[in-house]
């Protein structure tokens, strides 16, 4: 059968269309504007969609180029198929009028890009085309059994599901339309094809191998302000096999990510390191299949897996029995000079219970050297969950229950366990949804080699509570409108200090015309609440209450452009203040060009915060504090005028004679910062794009008018304190991808990565230094194109055999 958007051969004749779509958006139920019908066609290797999209005003229909997988302002055909019945998961092929191809899995019908849901780090290798025509324009896919997963059964049935995007009208036409309100599972609400017969798992077999050559310059350290040049050629490469209709096993090589946009530079003074999204297409397809939630963490982050060296090779094994038993295994190691030395494991298991529950387990495990000291470290995190529904899909069980044994054998004590679990009860469905929970993280409870977990040593409260106004149904002004609740109340795990209370109210209300407003208020601790990290282990401190907001606009989304402004305020009780703006915007220019920036400044006065721990003694009838901060300086300086005496009177020391402190000192803190960030796409084919990215991100702050944290209700003065404290981080950094995929599953990438970066601190000791806080932004931001350059050009090839 010839894939030309003409649909003109015999079979589609005698196929019986799929009509009567319903809108999701923007009238939930209404008959959808514009008339749809879709066929469906089997044959001996391949499954083929055709899709009549008629329309009132063809030579209204927006025919958007962009980069393949990006869902852009255009008209969309999209077909979700969940071709082995797991009513979890689906495959989801996408074409827009300008022939732009997206596939993804879907497992859900909101959040993510276009409809919702969609994952498209997967990728795919099938065919399409389409065409405009007089009564609007007609999309035609051809897609391999073997990029699907199905069981061996003679006859076949599977789920399906059809979405029609139409730009102009804001609107989203569904076959079959799944309510707001049982969205919960989304990929259960199907609908089905049957009488399928005589299909043949074919196995999908890809060997993609790559090369790469790159140069890249850094400044001198012989010549500060000269470039020395580097250059390299490596290869690589990723097979991916079927192993059978249910199974795929992914392997790589030497892999190299270079085509990844960059992360993004970020002002973090908190006690928790910073976690970025997963970029890397080799752990971003299909790691659903992977994930488990460990409440606020994680038992797997996949960022982990060559964050302390280049990876040497990986493989991934991925997918489900014919009992509903999906699984995946993964593996890595990496190390410098294709020399493996840490060693990362992942198993996961899930067992799906009826259309809706399911039950599961996983193991992870990682070895490698310690950072600090001879010898290496392992650990090994398991754990089992649970998403228990009943009352068809209308109410659950979920949680989990997880342990983790970290080993150090070069130290004494050198092992610690913990655990942590969760149990919640759910209401999924209808106008009132939300849940009530209890979540316990011991205070050795640490998956953090592979994992990710900000902080332990916790019980938690939850309850979360949303309402649809009006059953999602338009009303007054409004089109739609949605309220929800969100508290928890948290003690510590080891003695049950008071964590504080935390309560949050949002509201998204649109508008008739399609605007949008987002309202959201914040209360912390308004009856007190001790925060166990910010000192960095030296114990808890009595943080003060406070009451935030926040107010976002976004203009009409059916227009070629888009705004969305946002303000946002905290107040805290001891007279901190904090303040946010941020400007996004969004324009397409023509059919082949898309910009998107955004502005984003905030500033902080007088927040109390912590600064540093340091080492006070008495010596000879004198105070003294030393030179550097942290315990057990090399050397000490005098303090004059202290109140120390009487402000340590009730203080035990930490060593004897003379007698030391380790105390935590405090200050106000002020910050300012700002960043500025753009995005664009040439597209100058459906295989051939450009691609940029960019980001200016300046910040600045100064700690002042000092305090020691007595205990841990009690800051008291330290006006002596005779350290200064001020940074300044700049940072420019953009990313220039051509991307030409020249033919099905193959592509060129010319890659473009410029940096500058500084961070900068005050003498802490100086008696009068030049200020880095009263700089101006403008003098900043000069100071940021000053700096010296890291470039690296990259340009790699891969090619894809197809089996």
């Amino acid at each position: 059968m010839t894939i030309d958007g003409q649909l003109q051969e015999d079979a589609w004749d005698k196929a019986s269309p799929a009509m009567g779509f319903r809108q999701f958006e923007p009238d939930e139920g209404a008959p959808a504007s514009q008339r749809t019908e879709v066929q469906v066609l089997y044959g001996e290797d391949h499954l083929y969609v055709g899709a009549h999209l008629y329309d009132d005003h063809p030579d209204r229909i927006q025919a958007t180029l962009g980069r393949r997988d990006e869902w852009n302002r255009a008209d969309w055909f999209l077909v979700s198929i969940d071709s082995d019945l797991d009513r979890r998961q689906a495959f989801a092929f996408g074409i827009n009028a300008a022939g732009v191809q997206l596939d993804a899995t879907r497992s859900g019908g909101e959040g993510g890009p276009g409809p919702g849901g969609l994952d498209p780090s997967w990728d795919a290798v099938w065919y399409s085309d389409v065409r405009i025509t007089s009564e609007g324009w007609v999309a035609e896919l051809k897609i391999p059994y073997s990029m699907l997963r199905f069981s061996s059964a003679e006859s076949q049935t599977w789920g399906i599901h059809f979405t029609r995007s139409n730009p102009r009208f804001g609107e989203q036409a569904e076959w079959p339309m799944v309510p707001r309100g049982e969205r919960g599972n989304f990929v259960a609400q199907f609908g089905r094809i049957t009488g399928m017969t005589g299909l043949e798992a074919r196995r999908n077999v890809q060997v993609r191998p790559y090369t790469l050559s790159r140069a890249e310059s850094v400044e001198s350290e012989q010549a500060p302000g000269t470039a020395n040049w580097n250059s390299s050629l490596d290869v690589g490469g990723n097979v991916k096999v079927g192993l059978g209709s249910n199974s795929t096993l992914d392997l790589t090589v030497n892999p190299d990510f270079g085509q990844v946009e960059s992360d993004p530079a970020v002002l973090n003074l908190s006690a928790f390191e910073t976690f970025f999204d997963e970029k890397r297409p080799f752990f971003v397809e299909g790691i659903s299949k992977f994930e488990f939630s460990a409440g606020p963490g994680e038992l797997l982050y996949t960022r982990r897996i060559g964050g302390r060296g280049p990876i040497v090779g990986a493989a991934k094994l991925a997918g489900r029995t014919e009992g509903d038993l999906s699984y995946g295994v993964l593996g890595a190691t990496t190390g410098e000079g294709f020399n493996p030395k840490r060693h990362y494991g992942v198993t996961r298991l899930k067992q799906q219970i009826g259309d809706y529950s399911s039950v599961g387990g996983i193991l992870t495990g990682f070895s490698g050297p310690r950072r600090n000291g001879p010898g290496r470290r392992s650990s090994v995190s398991s754990g089992a969950d649970w998403d228990l529904r009943f009352a068809n899909n209308g109410y659950g069980i979920e949680g989990f229950a997880a342990v983790t044994h970290l080993r150090r054998p070069a130290l004494t004590g050198g092992q610690q366990t913990g655990g942590a679990g969760k149990v919640w009860a759910r209401k999924r469905q209808g106008d009132w949804t939300g849940f009530v929970g209890l979540d316990v993280f011991g205070d050795q409870f640490n998956p953090n080699d592979l994992g990710q977990l900000r902080e332990n040593n916790m019980i938690v409260i939850l309850n979360s509570l949303d309402y649809n106004v009006n059953s999602g149904q338009p009303f007054g002004p409004f089109r739609r409108a949605n309220i929800g609740t969100f508290s928890t109340q948290s003690f510590s795990y080891r003695n049950g200090l008071d964590r504080g209370l935390s309560t949050d109210l949002n509201s998204e209300w649109t508008l008739r015309g399609f605007q949008e407003i987002q309202l959201s208020g914040t209360i912390e601790n308004p009856f007190g609440g001790y925060d166990l990290y910010e000192t960095r282990g030296l114990g808890p401190w009595q943080e003060p209450g406070s009451v935030g907001g926040s107010l976002e606009f976004e203009t009409d989304r059916r227009r070629e452009w888009q705004l969305e402004p946002e303000v946002g305020y905290t107040a805290f009780e001891d007279g901190g203040r904090e303040y946010s703006a941020e400007l996004e915007g969004t324009v397409n220019v023509g059919s082949r060009l898309s910009f998107s920036s955004s502005v984003e400044a905030e500033w902080e006065r007088d927040v109390t915060a912590w600064t540093a721990n340091e080492t006070l003694r008495k010596a000879e009838n004198e105070w003294q504090i030393g030179r550097q901060s942290g315990r057990s300086p090399s050397a000490f300086i005098p303090l004059s005028n202290t109140q120390l005496d009487e402000h340590l009177q009730s203080v035990a020391p930490v060593s004897g004679s003379p007698p030391e402190y380790y105390l935590s000192v405090f200050g106000e803190r002020n910050t300012r910062s700002v960043d500025v960030t753009g995005r664009s796409t040439v597209t100058f084919t459906p295989q051939l794009s450009l691609q940029l990215y960019g980001q200016l991100f300046v910040a600045q702050g100064q700690y002042e008018d000092f305090s020691l944290l007595q205990n841990r209700d009690s800051l008291v003065p330290f006006d002596q304190y005779p350290k200064n404290d001020e940074f300044a981080i700049q940072s420019l950094q953009s990313n220039t991808v051509l991307r030409w995929q020249y033919r099905p599953g193959s592509t060129l990438f010319l890659v473009w990565t410029h940096g500058r970066r500084a961070n900068s601190q005050v003498n802490p000791l100086a008696s009068r230094p030049e200020s880095l806080y009263d700089r101006s932004f403008r003098e900043h931001v000069s100071d940021t194109f000053g700096l010296f350059p890291r470039n690296t050009f990259i340009l790699k090839v891969s090619y894809t055999f197809l089996r």
